[in-house]
């Protein structure tokens, strides 16, 4: 219901119980992360620019060049995820101390209460359709109209 979503959407934008120091000190180990790619970047761009392969079989020219391509493009598109991510984090943490010095947020771990922890199924169990009550009879206070037997 829009009830319903509307309150996850205000669950989900309370930042209570978000530590500022993690926050910020994870996004500068995604930005040590994003400078260590780039070096790599940068490495294996000089490695491959310096030793090209010499041959005279087409094919393999061409899977060479293909296969540079590919690592250069995989080790810049990691640096820069790492680089937005360390971003978001590190401008995290600044918004949570600026709320927790104004007194607008605590930081504090909210602590949920026995009752609303998920319970996470076996997924092996789930794809071999072994279902958790078979031997036992069903758990008490749990339906017989589920599927997937949880």
């Amino acid at each position: 219901t829009d009830a319903e979503r509307q309150r996850s959407i205000e669950e989900a934008r309370n930042l209570n119980g978000v530590n500022p120091l993690v926050a910020g000190g994870s996004g500068l180990v995604a930005f040590g992360g994003s400078y260590a790619l780039w070096t790599a970047t940068s490495f294996f761009a000089d490695l491959f620019a310096s030793n090209p392969v010499e041959t005279d079989f087409y094919t393999a020219a061409r899977l060479s060049g293909v296969f540079r391509n590919i690592i250069i493009g995989l080790f810049s598109l990691a640096s820069g995820f790492f680089g937005v991510i360390g971003l978001g984090l590190v401008l995290l943490g600044g918004r949570v101390a600026i709320g927790v010095l104004t007194g607008e947020l605590d930081p504090t771990p909210i602590r949920k209460r026995r009752d609303q922890e998920a319970e996470m199924p076996n997924v092996m169990d789930l794809m071999l359709n072994k279902k958790p009550g078979r031997r036992g009879g069903r758990k008490k206070g749990k339906s017989d109209d589920n599927p997937f037997g949880l």
